[in-house]
């Protein structure tokens, strides 16, 4: 396969006023907010590969305890089957309904070389004529699990951040250390892309040592806006449901615990509510009921 700068190609297809959505684990993926939401595109989508950006010169294995940073291996019988370093993939999808084609981008957020990283992107970006990209990421905040997860922007131009108020997107203040994600939206202000950060703000319960690693409500809440921006008309079914399952299994710990009851209703009264909050007023048979069955349907699955 040729190879060019950081990049090695599967693939050179003719794209179409293709747009770009990108995703990286690691500092600002809380519940797998981002990453989440690449990989449910991937599964709606199925895009196929375009390129790769090889790890080797971006990441370094040993950080301590970031363990989930290193290859993933498995061993059977003492014998090695497979050895998976972290990958920093690009896909593409050719839309049948619209001259508008879509690349995403997963991969894990580089310690070093940042430069050279971000360069790779932006080098693929401008050669299949990318002029638009929405990087994703998760925040944790304190938003009630009841509540509609909140999306807040970064974005290049002025343009951009108004245009997503529209959408119901806001623009945030913030000092302090910056990431990747910024990094990349400096780099864009001198080029002819348009890029907007999106954060999903993430429930996180720190009085109750309470991290949800996976948060369903939060993707959800990232692929409605990306639904509508790209104009790609999803059917969200599958997310609903993950949601439904989040949401008792939280209401059905709400029940079991008085504290954490009224812990959330004190959140709940700072926290606005809007028309697209969905989590179901569950009385105390409900809750145990959806909890069982989405008990039920896990076991099985396994």
């Amino acid at each position: 396969m040729p190879k060019k700068s950081n990049l090695v190609y599967a693939a050179h297809p003719v794209l179409r006023e293709p747009k770009m959505v990108l995703a990286l684990d690691g500092w600002v993926d809380g519940g797998e907010a981002a990453t989440g939401s690449i990989r449910f595109l991937r599964r709606k989508l199925r895009p196929r590969k375009l390129a790769e950006i090889p790890p080797d010169r971006f990441h370094i294995y040993q950080v301590p305890g970031q363990l989930s940073l290193r290859p993933y291996s498995r061993v059977v019988e003492g014998l090695v089957s497979e050895f998976r370093p972290p990958r920093n993939l690009f896909h593409y999808w050719q839309n049948p309904e619209a001259e508008q084609d879509l690349i995403l981008f997963q991969g894990t957020e580089p310690h070093m070389l940042w430069d050279d990283y971000t360069e790779a992107i932006l080098n693929l970006a401008q050669e299949f004529g990318v002029r638009r990209m929405y990087m994703l990421g998760g925040v944790l905040d304190k938003t009630p699990h009841t509540r509609e997860p909140g999306i807040s922007s970064v974005c290049s131009n002025a343009e951009l951040r108004d245009e997503l108020r529209t959408h119901g997107i806001e623009p945030i203040d913030y000092e302090g250390p910056g990431g990747i994600r910024t990094a990349l939206v400096h780099r864009c202000q001198r080029l002819p892309i348009e890029m907007a950060v999106l954060h999903a703000r993430v429930t996180y319960y720190p009085e109750f040592n309470m991290v949800i690693t996976h948060n369903p409500k939060a993707i959800r809440a990232l692929v409605r806006k990306l639904n509508r921006l790209l104009g790609l008309g999803l059917d969200l079914a599958d997310l609903d449901r993950e949601t439904r399952d989040f949401e008792a299994r939280m209401s059905y710990f709400a029940l079991q615990n008085r504290e954490f009851r009224t812990y959330v209703e004190a959140l709940e009264k700072e926290y606005p509510t809007s028309a697209a909050d969905g989590a179901p007023e569950l009385n105390p048979d409900d809750a145990v009921q959806a909890a069982e069955e989405f008990l039920r349907g896990h076991s099985r699955d396994e």
